[in-house]
């Protein structure tokens, strides 16, 4: 166990229950290594957004909405990406044509050498990752969407109901 940075609710005898903070802990993480891990390749986009661009490169201008909906983000999150490519130059909002209410986004030249670049570092963070699983004994990916999977399917409220009252 950690001791130095460790948070406060480690050091409680009901520690167990903070599965949430540990998640998240582990997303900061592996946000911050992720953001090093892409620059060293070039990339300007921090990984948290790498999501968004690909999801531009592979299905061409699309709006907030569309994004949102597809990386199962909320809208004001999506709102703060792209608002934040748009400030990269990676991403530009042009009114639809069709619609002048609905803004689409569209890779600049900058954001296809992202999606290229980002595309080839993907791979090889699959490798980075094979080697962490072969660290930890299991797959963490695997392991987190099982865990997402099954409280989807019954949440802990669901859970706590359902035990017998002692």
């Amino acid at each position: 166990m950690e001791t130095k940075n460790s948070p406060f609710y480690e050091r409680l005898s009901i520690s167990e229950a903070f599965v949430g903070a540990r998640a998240l802990r582990l997303t900061d993480i592996i946000g911050k290594q992720g953001d090093d891990f892409f620059r060293e390749a070039g990339l300007v986009a921090p990984s948290r957004a790498i999501s968004t661009i690909l999801f531009i490169d592979h299905n061409g201008p699309s709006s907030l909405v569309e994004i949102a909906k597809a990386l199962g983000e909320q809208h004001q999150l999506t709102a703060q990406r792209t608002t934040l490519l748009e400030d990269l130059l990676i991403v530009t909002r042009k009114p639809d044509p069709n619609d002048q209410r609905r803004k689409t986004f569209h890779l600049t030249d900058r954001g296809l050498r992202e999606a290229s670049l980002i595309e080839e570092r993907c791979r090889e963070a699959i490798e980075v990752f094979n080697d962490l699983n072969k660290e930890l004994g299991f797959d963490l990916s695997a392991a987190l969407e099982m865990g997402r999977k099954a409280l989807a399917q019954r949440s802990l409220l669901e859970r706590h109901r359902a035990k017998p009252v002692s």
